[in-house]
């Protein structure tokens, strides 16, 4: 029996002595069957026996390569067979997650209801909140799982806290004795979770004869060897009982499956332990380095420093060659003053890469610790057009294609009555597809066919409404109407598939996705590249993953609730692993974490955003419940828990080390310098010292970045030589259809649309429509005016709130709170509100413009004031103006003076100078002056205007803001009928344009959100 153990650095040819080794195998005399080939990942597996099977060129029976779950998985499938049980399944970490969050739940309802305040068996530190947190889940899944690697039963955990006097260990046993309980349960016949597996294909092995082909195995070659968590390597000493020679291939330093109790001893140690279980040597290799960069080769040399040997240490020999100006070849770093400058350079340099020295983006890798980093960066890059992929999975809850999915299936499915932020959600999806603008015009066409009918209900009401019964869209047309039927459509036949019992979740999905017609415009997107193409590509990804999700559940459990899969997923808080088919092969950049690249190497790898804190992390892990602790016990790294003095800087380097070591001709360190951000300690390791911070400028290398470059030159100060030459790179790059390149397209060139009038008044007989409210807008702002009056408005909770209290003074029986805060209450529900904080306090505002109200009109009634009229229409013609409007109150008193009152509910305080100037208060008497109210019969005889009135009601007491009669002031007069003309011919257009009055509208701070138009200077500004 032969025991050999090849050491080699990253890229010195382990893959490749692992394929020599299984084919000297085969030349021997040995049968492909007779070769066990493992690997340390399902990716890297299907490599190897790529390569295999190109280099054995035959017919074999079974997989050439696999990893050591799989052929543990394999080992029970064959027990379940012999023994006529049902077949295995593994129970996914998501999975896992899910049901240590039920025990955790149920595990809190007991101590509550049982305990009387002393909370169990945990120690004080450990709270119901603590035990709540996500947090301690992960702990618990981590400690779990050491326990499972070792083979350590709940009640071993028990004994091992207390000889160790670590009380948290006994309490946590208690879960993990529910844990196993659970998954030995009903609904989990058969099912392992990956530890498990591995220790139970371990134990039927030691109990039950073996199967012809494991005691035929004559050779067992292990490649990343490093990798070995304690279960697996439990297993193949086991499987070296056949006799079998055992070969371990792989690099210490390069250990990063840490958080599966991976030891980067484990390679020696196991070959040691059977070593001296067979009284043999062990026959140790160590690879030369293989040729790479060596700025890079010298890298890998100072981080491996750092590393301890773990029994291991010649296979950095080599690494390290001081030779003249070779130091940084293939190597080079940057730090930069804000996060912007380092993803644009990060971003120009791929491009460069890519460009000038061929390298394809399949051959590049950005590499982050972690995935929150990587979802970042993956915006960040597309954003810049570097097409990306990101070699990591999210829940389906949190992606956006499958969560629309399952959030359709589960209203669908549970009946759940629809609410007005229900109906916005299912709207708004993709499924729907209406857009903000979208659901404005459909809540504009459900109110007039409301009001056409003469109903009450609001747009909320109107929305909700639609989900009650098919065909309540069947009058109205637009193309939002359409897509709404049309996903109304599908939702009532999604409910009657829920009623058919042969149908299963996949038939509800299927349905959802066909009749989106996504399909085709996700798939279209997803063939460019920047943000929208890598979130199609996303979108895409998850729906496949959601299927093939949907496929394994029903395959597993037939005739199983369609609900129950969809809250599983809803519930699920890690990704599944997923074996469904996807675009691994495409030209993209990939993005992945330290872990994701066993087995992988690239011509260019990027380490970005090298920030302390971030990378190297060095929080303690594991620091609740103590797993890292007591897997340093169980291994034999410490005599005792108190010698733990766990530092998680090894395992950072040991990340580190790999991630450089992926790298062949090209890596690329940068970070950012600021006052938030500490540079990592790892960029002076790599680099050698830390260079000067700098901010890039340059713009962006693609074709756009080109046509934003140019277009810049052209509007700088620049010789006329190189303008010129912008231009006619501009020129050629608009033949060849690069957007922004041609003028047509450009801010502020197009010509104005139209120079005709709104109204022609050259024409005798046209007339100006002038209504006094808007004549103010008009006259601040005559652009901002005409946007307001032809469609360009929007209602807000204040002209709202204002239209209930004038129709509250217009209608009550009498004048008193309560009669004017019922009319108000009856229509409140007509009102939109983002939260009920905010509707209590609009509900306090408006009885205090209540109280307001009251208090006027009882101070009009002791001056013997009577109201003539309330919200009265009127109209007259004043040269070619037709002035058409209401009043909100005529008062005569008795001495039959007349004012003209006009309620104001807004927040503005009008000063008695703004009053007195005030054109709507001028046109209401201009009314009164040209007879438009002389057929009231309120109006006694020799009755004469004595002015109008702003009554102001939003503040602490009602305030009156008078402006004096216009018949005894003829100046006064002539100024408001001088306004008049002028806005009748501004408003007619008579100038050709609507001007727009930036400084004294747009811009100004008390206008501030009232502007209809958003300015923004010109995409060619070059200041």
């Amino acid at each position: 029996m032969k025991i050999s153990t090849v050491y080699g650095s990253p890229g010195s040819g382990k893959t490749t002595a692992v394929e020599a080794a299984f084919m000297r195998g085969i030349a021997s005399g040995l049968s492909a069957d007779q070769v066990l080939v493992l690997a340390a990942t399902r990716e890297s597996a299907n490599t190897l026996r790529d390569s295999l099977a190109l280099k054995l060129q035959g017919a074999v029976s079974g997989s050439l390569a696999r990893t050591v779950s799989s052929f543990a998985f394999g080992v029970m499938h064959q027990a379940a067979v012999a023994a006529g049980h049902k077949l295995p399944e593994l129970i996914s970490g998501s999975e896992q997650d899910r049901l240590l969050a039920e025990i955790i739940e149920s595990h809190l309802l007991d101590l509550q209801s049982t305990s009387a305040g002393n909370f169990g068996d945990w120690p004080k530190h450990i709270t119901p909140t603590v035990l709540a947190l996500n947090g301690f889940r992960a702990e618990l899944r981590d400690l779990i799982i050491i326990c499972l690697e070792y083979g350590v039963s709940p009640d071993s955990l028990a004994a091992i806290g207390l000889e160790q006097k670590q009380p948290v260990w006994p309490a946590a046993a208690n879960l993990y004795r529910e844990y196993l309980a659970a998954v030995s349960g009903v609904g989990f016949e058969h099912r392992f979770d990956p530890s498990q597996l591995i220790r139970s294909a371990a134990d039927w092995l030691q109990t039950n004869p073996w199967p012809k082909a494991l005691l035929d195995l004559r050779l067992i070659l292990v490649d990343d060897a490093q990798e070995l968590t304690p279960a697996a390597a439990h297993l193949i000493q086991l499987l070296t009982r056949s006799g079998a020679d055992l070969a371990l291939f792989g690099d210490p330093d390069a250990s990063t499956l840490g958080f599966r109790s991976a030891d980067a001893r484990a390679m020696s140690a196991l070959a040691d332990a059977v070593a001296a279980a067979n009284q043999t040597t062990v026959d140790v290799t160590f690879l030369p380095p293989g040729e790479r960069a060596q700025g890079i080769a010298n890298v890998l040399g100072k981080v491996s420093n750092q590393i301890e040997t773990a029994r291991a240490g010649r296979q950095r020999k080599g690494l390290l060659r001081p030779e003249p100006d070779a130091s940084a070849d293939g190597v080079e770093g940057q730090v930069f003053l804000d996060e912007q400058s380092e993803i644009s350079w990060l971003a120009r340099r791929l491009r460069e890469l890519h460009l000038y020295d061929k390298i394809q983006w399949s051959q590049m890798a950005v590499v982050a610790r972690s995935q929150g980093n990587l979802q970042q960066l993956a915006s960040e890059l597309s954003y810049e057009n570097i097409p990306v992929r990101l070699v990591s999975q999210s829940p389906l809850r949190d992606e956006f294609g499958s969560r629309a999915l399952l959030r359709f299936c589960w209203v669908v499915l549970t009946r759940s009555p629809i609410s007005i932020e229900l109906a916005l959600e299912l709207f708004t999806s993709p499924l729907c597809g209406l857009d903000s603008l979208g659901l404005r015009r459909l809540r504009r066409a459900l109110r007039r066919e409301e009001l056409a009918a003469e109903g009450a209900r609001n747009s909320d009401e109107l929305l909700v409404a639609l989900f009650d019964a098919p065909g309540a869209l069947a009058a109205l047309k637009g193309p939002e109407i359409r897509r709404v039927a049309s996903f109304l459509e599908t939702f009532f036949a999604a409910q009657e598939i829920t009623e058919d019992q042969s149908a299963s979740i996949e038939d509800l999905l299927w349905l959802a996705w066909s009749r989106s017609g996504l399909d085709k415009s996700w798939r279209e997107l997803s063939r460019g590249v920047g943000e929208v193409s890598a979130q199609a590509n996303r979108n895409l990804d998850s729906v496949v993953e959601l299927f093939a999700a949907a496929n394994r559940y029903v395959e597993r459990h037939p005739g199983a609730k369609s609900l129950v899969f969809v809250e599983q997923q809803l519930a699920l808080g890690l990704p599944e692993d997923s074996l469904a088919l996807n675009n691994e092969q495409a030209d993209r950049v990939s993005l992945m974490t330290p872990a994701a690249l066993i087995g992988r190497t690239f011509d260019v790898v990027a380490l970005p955003q090298l920030i302390e804190g971030v990378w190297p992390n060095l929080k303690p892990r594991s620091s609740l419940l103590g797993a890292t602790a007591l897997s340093s016990f169980l291994s034999g790294k410490i005599d005792s828990i108190e010698q733990a003095q766990r530092s998680e800087l090894p395992d950072e380097l040991r990340m580190l080390y790999k991630s450089v070591g992926a790298a062949y001709r090209r890596l690329i360190i940068s970070a950012t310098d600021s006052e938030d951000r500490q540079i990592s300690q790892f960029v002076s390791l790599m680099l050698g010292t830390i260079p000067t911070p700098i901010a890039h400028r340059g713009h962006q290398l693609s074709l756009r970045g080109l046509v934003g470059s140019l277009r810049r030159q052209l509007a700088t100060d620049r010789p006329l030589a190189d303008q010129q030459s912008a231009a006619v790179g501009l020129a050629r790059l608009s033949q060849a259809g690069i957007p922004g390149a041609n003028p047509d397209s450009w801010y502020g060139l197009k010509p104005i649309s139209t120079t005709e009038p709104l109204i022609d008044l050259a024409d005798p007989e046209a007339q100006v429509f002038v209504r006094p409210s808007q004549l103010e807008n008009y006259l601040k702002c005559p652009l901002h005016w005409f946007i307001n009056a032809h469609g360009g408005s929007d209602s807000t909770f204040s002209a709202n709130l204002g239209t209930l209290l004038h129709e509250a003074f217009e209608l009550a029986t009498e004048v008193t709170d309560e009669a004017l805060w019922k009319v108000v209450e009856s229509k409140w529900h007509s009102l939109k509100f983002e939260s009920d904080w905010l509707e209590q306090a609009g509900q306090r505002r408006a009885k205090a413009m209540v109280a307001n109200l009251v208090q006027y009109a009882q101070q009009v009634r002791a001056q013997g004031g009577q109201v003539a009229g309330a919200e009265i229409d009127f109209e007259f013609e004043l040269g070619r103006a037709k002035i058409r409007g209401q009043v909100d109150r005529l008062e005569v008193y008795p001495d039959g003076k007349v004012f003209v009152v006009d309620l104001k509910t807004g927040a503005k305080q009008f000063t008695a100078a703004e009053a007195q100037s005030h054109p709507q208060l001028g046109l209401y008497q201009l009314a009164y002056q040209h007879g438009a109210f002389a057929g009231l019969t309120g109006l006694a005889v020799g009755s004469h205007l004595a002015g109008a009135k702003l009554l102001l009601v939003n503040g602490t007491k009602p305030t009156e803001r008078v402006q004096e009669s216009l018949a005894e002031n003829q100046e006064l007069q002539s100024k408001f009928e001088s306004l008049v003309a002028e806005a009748t011919e501004g408003m007619a257009m008579a100038d050709k344009w609507f001007v727009a009055e930036v400084g004294s509208h747009c811009s100004n701070e008390n206008e501030f959100g009232t502007c209809q138009i958003h300015l923004t200077k010109a995409v060619s500004f070059g200041g």
